[in-house]
């Protein structure tokens, strides 16, 4: 009897023992997994591959969808590399198997909005549905295909034509300083859909608008053209002169046009691989500035548009269509007439040329200190008058 008591005792304590055991694995094993939950965000998408947690809502291309969706588009996205000018302030993300282009902007009082570029096996669930996923971001109402012609519009990029649409709200709980409005694009071309997007405060992102237009129509994929070597032009003589209108080099890049080189400005390497040419000239105090040339399908959102955008950049408000035409000049090329303009800022001068050559718009863009660009006004008056377009229209 008294081993009948002990055995039973025996089997008592072991089975406590045991439920113990199994209750602290049990209990572990939820603990560790608590730990690895993602933290929760204002970004639906957030986690997802491809997206940036820590930068804006809009940083993440693909939020909103399914893990699957995700999955079966990147299978036959192209893995190409890509090339595209933007704002210097941007500052560029690195580029992952679905964000192949990316930026962050910073804005005043801690704003923030993202910019990125990314491409999906066609556009899941087709345009409007995509379209509406981005108004769901911003805690706003779908549309019906009608009212999604009706406000939207169209942007010519070597992708095809891109719709463009405009979203402003707030999701619950969302962050004003990072999100608030979305301006996005989306253009089909063979079995790929590409995906364009600039989402942040909402401020910042509409200030931001007409650079992200230029910049959604300059990203393309990258061609010998865009990755060769600028020609590096001959030193001149001491004894040569110093006519500013002096000839030094005409660039051969792929031959689109030429132009006359003044003395004291150096052809240096491209700040930006979608640049024609970059060209910069150092003063006598030790004030450096710097000619950029680049162009672009289309009339980039035309010239008020572009003359705002630089107008921002030297810290100047933005003017109305009525106030443009005094503002801007034409010289003659050749048989090419180029509009200019020279405004300056605060602390910054630009003169900026441009020109529509068949189906690009051309810019020479000269930036620097008063000054210096003050001295070297004319030498860039002589250097637009010197460019020849040798391509036909």
């Amino acid at each position: 009897m008294k081993l009948s008591y002990f055995c039973l005792a025996l089997l008592v304590v072991s089975t406590t023992a045991c439920k113990r055991e199994h209750e602290e694995i049990k209990t572990y094993r939820v603990a560790k997994e608590a730990a690895t939950l993602p933290t929760p965000t204002a970004d639906p998408g957030a986690g997802m591959p491809g997206g940036m947690p820590n930068a804006a809502p809009g940083a993440d291309p693909h939020a909103g969808l399914t893990p699957e969706q995700v999955a079966a588009g990147a299978a036959k996205a192209p893995p190409e590399s890509f090339t595209d000018t933007a704002p210097s302030y941007w500052k560029k993300q690195a580029p992952t198997a679905f964000l192949l282009v990316g930026y962050v902007i910073q804005g005043d009082g801690g704003s923030t909005a993202a910019v990125s570029f990314s491409t999906l096996h066609r556009a899941p669930g087709g345009l409007l549905a995509n379209i509406n996923r981005w108004r769901g971001q911003l805690g706003k109402e779908p549309l019906e295909e009608a009212a999604l012609k009706q406000n939207s519009q169209t942007v010519k990029t070597v992708f095809g034509d891109a719709m463009v649409v405009e979203i402003e709200g707030l999701a619950p709980d969302g962050d004003a300083t990072k999100d608030g409005r979305l301006i996005g694009a989306i253009a089909e071309q063979g079995d790929n859909a590409w995906f364009f997007k600039l989402r942040g405060n909402a401020a910042l992102a509409s200030a931001e608008k007409a650079n992200f237009i230029q910049w959604i129509q300059s990203v393309k994929p990258a061609t010998p053209e865009t990755t060769t070597t600028p020609v590096t032009p001959p030193v001149p003589s001491p004894n040569k002169s110093t006519d500013p209108h002096a000839v030094l080099a005409a660039p051969a890049n792929d031959g689109s046009l030429t132009w006359q080189v003044p003395v004291g400005w150096v052809l240096a390497p491209a700040a930006s691989s979608m640049r024609y040419a970059t060209l910069s000239v150092t003063g006598a105090d030790g004030a450096k500035g710097e000619i950029a040339v680049s162009h672009f399908p289309g009339d980039v959102g035309g010239d008020l548009s572009n003359v705002n955008r630089w107008r921002q950049q030297v810290s100047l408000p933005p003017v109305d269509e009525k106030d443009l035409a005094p503002l801007v000049s034409t010289i003659t090329a050749g048989s090419q007439k180029i509009s200019v303009i020279d405004v300056t800022g605060p602390e910054i001068r630009l003169a900026a040329g441009w020109a529509r050559h068949g189906e690009d718009t051309w810019f020479f863009k000269f930036t620097g200190p008063a000054a210096l660009v003050g001295a070297e006004k004319a030498k860039f008056t002589a250097f637009l008058e010197s460019v020849r377009f040798t391509k036909p229209e």
